[in-house]
C-alpha cells in the first residue's frame, strides 16, 4: 500500500489536513509514517490498562489532538467520547469507550505501518 492509499483510507478530508501542513505533501507523509512509533501510542496502550483516570485522560487527550490534526476522524471521535466521559466522571462510559479508542488506534497504526 502506498502512503497515498493510506491517506485515502484513513483521512476523509485530506485537503484540509494538507492545509495544516502548509500544502507540503512530503512533510505530511513524513509525519504520518512516524505516527505508529509516536510515544503517545504506547502511553495510551499502557494507561488504558489501568483505572488511573488522570493518566488515561492525559494520554487519550493527547491522542485526540494528534488524531484531529491528522484528520483521523474516527479515532478523534473515539478519543473525544472517552475524554468527555472522564471529564464528566462517567467512568463506566469511559470504560466502554476505551476499546473503541484502542481498536481504532491499532487500525490507523496498522494501515500506516503497511504504507510505503
Amino acid at each position: 500500500m502506498t502512503i497515498s492509499e493510506a491517506i485515502q483510507k484513513l483521512i476523509p478530508k485530506p485537503d484540509e489536513v494538507l492545509e495544516r501542513f502548509s500544502g507540503n505533501q512530503e512533510f505530511l507523509e513524513m509525519f504520518l509514517k512516524k505516527f505508529p512509533e509516536d510515544e503517545t501510542i504506547q502511553a495510551v496502550r499502557d494507561s488504558c490498562q489501568t483505572e488511573d483516570w488522570d493518566r488515561i485522560l492525559a494520554t487519550v487527550h493527547t491522542l485526540k489532538g494528534t488524531s484531529g490534526n491528522f484528520g483521523f476522524e474516527v479515532l478523534f471521535n473515539a478519543c473525544s467520547a472517552v475524554v468527555s466521559a472522564i471529564r464528566a466522571k462517567d467512568y463506566e462510559g469511559a470504560k466502554k469507550g476505551i476499546p473503541n479508542v484502542l481498536a481504532e488506534m491499532e487500525t490507523v497504526c496498522g494501515v500506516l505501518s503497511q504504507a510505503e
